[in-house]
């Protein structure tokens, strides 16, 4: 599955590449790619730093920071994407940085994880 995906995202992203690059040209494209980019890591500074704060707080009140852990993993996630040249990529990298699509992603993983150790 894995190697399916790794094969899958980059025929994606070289076919989105032509498709937009022959629709507003190479310049345009490239743009768009480092523009994306540079507010990606904007967004994954911002939050991160406020995920860093408010970890400290929780820690420091001798509460578990579970949530901002949570959160880091789906900013490491996030970050990882936007960086990456394409289009798909970025798509993906916004979606998960947004707080609704990372509730419904562990609650997913949460239920996916239950229901496997429920077998055993």
């Amino acid at each position: 599955m894995i190697f399916l995906i790794f094969i899958l995202i980059p025929i994606i992203e070289i076919s989105i590449f032509i498709t937009i690059g022959s629709n507003i040209g190479i310049l345009n494209t490239i743009a768009i790619i480092l523009l994306t980019a540079i507010v990606g890591i904007f967004l994954v500074r911002r939050r991160g730093l406020s995920l860093l704060f408010s970890a400290r707080q929780n820690m420091h009140d001798g509460v578990m920071p579970t949530n901002e852990i949570k959160g880091g993993i789906f900013l490491l996630i996030s970050g990882l994407l936007l960086i990456t040249p394409g289009f798909f990529t970025d798509c993906i990298g916004f979606a998960i940085f947004l707080k609704p699509v990372q509730d419904f992603i562990s609650q997913h993983a949460k239920n996916y994880f239950v229901s496997r150790t429920r077998r055993y």
